[in-house]
């Protein structure tokens, strides 16, 4: 009898121990804010895939979408702490850690550039040499279309062309000076511009920078070096979560268009399914994971840049983007 008592005696103290112990507080989701390149549309469904499927959530963070737009300086959204994120371009990245903006790319969501520069059928305008003495809508205008310019200029000048012999004016989203013919030719994303314009039922040349020796990432996901450094661990969740939406987004692109109808401006299926199936190659290439980058691709869109004279000086290109969350994630392996 005393020893069933003590026995129950001691399992009750237990239970009040027990009892007695804080509880695990579930920690609050970190808050992250992402600065897109432009307005929600297609280009960026595989973060509302993310969102919209828990792969945030279950990181334990809370994102936010600041949407882009031709008068924001994604740069200086993401250095200044305005964002956490932010996709841009490798060019804009160059350009900024070439001025000593801490920005460091840790995925290139678009392996292959979407940039195209167009002319219309009837121009006869069907390679750069005859840009001379036309119209190109290609000056940045310190928004988010500064690869343009660039690759605009890195074009003419691997092809030995004289930019000053081609009438340049600032780009125009709109398209409005091509359509009434006083601008010639104009770049634009085959992800977007191209399809509006095809949409119309208009007729185009089309030359790709690619063709003549102009290979570049497109939209690249960056942030800063401080919170690379200091939290490690938020990068690694959101990238994980990321290209996890990515992924879901490549497998079912039709789902991925039903999301994207819930954050788009423009609420059309065909415009934003159009944009999808041109954006599907460029993100799965048909080699290594998606969000994957190669030392090799960085050094070669740095010695364009550089050789090219775009940059005002020489730098660590391999300051400029970083493989360890990719290798994090992925465990080292790039299929």
């Amino acid at each position: 009898m005393r020893t069933i008592t003590r026995i129950f005696s001691i399992l009750l103290l237990v239970i009040a121990v027990v009892a007695c112990e804080p509880q695990q507080v579930k920690r609050a989701p970190e808050e992250v804010k992402l600065q897109l390149k432009w307005l929600h549309q297609a280009q960026f469904a595989g973060f509302y895939v993310a969102q919209e499927n828990g792969y945030y959530a279950k990181e334990n963070i809370k994102v936010t979408f600041l949407e882009g737009g031709q008068d924001i300086d994604i740069v200086q959204r993401v250095v200044s702490g305005q964002a956490d994120f932010g996709v841009l371009t490798p060019e804009f990245i160059f350009a900024a850690r070439n001025q000593g903006a801490p920005l460091t790319a840790i995925a290139a969501i678009y392996r292959r550039s979407a940039v195209v520069f167009v002319a219309m059928a009837k121009s006869g305008i069907v390679r750069p040499s005859d840009f001379i003495g036309k119209t190109v809508a290609t000056r940045d205008l310190g928004g988010s279309q500064k690869d343009f310019e660039l690759q605009f200029h890195a074009m003419m000048k691997r092809l030995g062309l004289v930019p000053s012999k081609i009438k340049t004016v600032p780009f125009d989203p709109a398209y409005t000076a091509f359509y009434n013919g006083k601008v010639e030719v104009t770049p634009c994303y085959s992800t977007g511009g191209l399809i509006k314009m095809r949409q119309k039922g208009l007729k185009l040349n089309l030359i790709w920078p690619s063709d003549y020796g102009i290979h570049f990432y497109s939209d690249s996901l960056a942030t800063t070096d401080r919170l690379i450094s200091e939290k490690p661990d938020l990068v690694t969740r959101f990238l994980r979560a990321t290209l996890r939406g990515w992924q879901d987004a490549i497998e079912d692109y039709r789902q991925a268009v039903t999301v994207t109808l819930k954050y788009a401006q423009v609420a059309d299926p065909e415009l934003q399914t159009a944009m999808m199936e041109a954006m599907l190659p460029l993100v799965h290439t048909g080699e290594n994971r998606v969000g994957w980058m190669k030392r090799e691709v960085w050094q070669g869109m740095y010695q364009i840049l550089l050789e090219q004279k775009l940059l005002a000086k020489p730098f660590d290109v391999n300051e400029a983007y970083t493989l360890r969350f990719l290798n994090e994630i992925y465990g080292g392996k790039a299929k």
